[in-house]
């Protein structure tokens, strides 16, 4: 495989997000791409190389989930985009009036949930997934300002950020966390 993405390159047919992609699917090493880019462009491809890193790794963070206190026990709450939707959809029927639902947290038994425990899953998803967005975003711009291959490498999604970056990220949460408060007051608490 390697040698067609070689050949692939070098014809033109793919470029740098192709590389990317093939690196990602196990098909070339990181090293191999580099090979084939040279050392004007090798910069660059790194920078593309880390940024897919830290989408995989924000992604997996987000499909994870959240645990949550609910009636004594700890359940635990898949986010992959189906289970994100059904609880945008558990949360629409108590938007709607409706006062309990069946669902089924990960790894239990379909159970029936108050409107007010719909709301802590609704909020806490919600929380986990922004804060994992903005924390990834905010952190692909401060990789974008980076310089040095030294610099990329030192990059790993769960870092601190630098305090410029950390300031900017509490900001958006900030305004997401009011977000979230107004939408408990207006469920009444």
């Amino acid at each position: 495989m390697k040698n067609k993405v070689s050949d692939m390159y070098r014809s033109q047919e793919i470029g740098l997000d192709g590389l990317v992609k093939a690196i990602g699917k196990g098909w070339i090493t990181t090293d191999d791409a580099i090979d084939l880019v040279g050392e004007e462009k090798a910069f660059e491809l790194l920078q593309k190389v880390k940024l897919v890193e830290i989408s995989v790794a924000c992604n997996a963070v987000i499909v994870h989930g959240v645990d949550l206190e609910l009636g004594g026990e700890t359940v635990h709450f898949n986010l992959s985009i189906e289970d994100q939707s059904n609880i945008a959809n558990l949360f629409r029927v108590v938007e709607l009036g409706g006062t309990q639902f069946p669902y089924q947290a990960d790894g239990g038994v379909c159970r029936i949930y108050t409107a007010t425990e719909i709301a802590q899953i609704y909020i806490a998803a919600q929380t986990h997934i922004t804060t994992q967005t903005t924390y990834h975003n905010t952190l692909k711009e401060y990789v974008l300002t980076l310089t040095t291959p030294e610099d990329l490498a030192a990059v790993t999604y769960g870092m601190e950020l630098p305090k410029e970056y950390a300031a900017k990220m509490a900001e958006k949460l900030a305004v997401a966390q009011a977000q979230m408060d107004a939408i408990v007051a207006k469920l009444g608490g």
